[in-house]
């Protein structure tokens, strides 16, 4: 546990908040990346609103990236069946916008939702409104956690 502590904290000096930013980002595309103990433990060395800041801006990129990866490459694969295409619209449309806001954060399931509204062309500032709201709440949980933890570290 030592050993992960001192190589955690290498990794935060050396890259710092741009590390973190990097690790979201990573963590928000198509990528599986944990983000959680990253968020976590920048915050207990880091200034929250910062680290909050960081989070947002690497995670918000990352789902960017995947909003367009549906937007382009599988909305021409649901073309291709119109079924399909139909189906997946009218559920989207019906439960697509509140799913995002309180699932998009979530790791495995956060992603495909994300690429499926690019893909069944959600408005892009509704995706980007909905899946910012929803990690925002995630990621106070996280820096608050981290917060906590340093109190009783340091």
């Amino acid at each position: 546990i030592k050993k992960n502590m001192v190589i955690d904290l290498v990794f935060l000096n050396k890259y710092g908040l741009f590390g973190l930013l990097i690790t979201t980002f990573i963590a928000y595309s198509i990528l599986p990346f944990p983000s959680e103990v990253a968020i976590t433990a920048f915050s207990t060395i880091f200034n929250p609103v910062h680290v909050f800041i960081f989070a947002m801006i690497g995670s918000t990129l990352g789902s960017i990236a995947n909003y367009y990866i549906g937007n382009r490459g599988v909305k021409r694969i649901l073309k291709k069946n119109s079924k399909i295409n139909n189906k997946v619209k009218k559920l989207f449309h019906k439960y697509g916008e509140l799913s995002l806001l309180l699932f998009s954060w979530l790791p495995i399931i956060g992603d495909p939702l994300i690429i499926l509204a690019g893909s069944v062309e959600m408005k892009f500032w509704k995706f980007l409104v909905y899946s910012t709201i929803g990690k925002s709440f995630y990621f106070i949980v996280l820096i608050f956690l981290g917060a906590e933890i340093s109190t009783l570290i340091f």
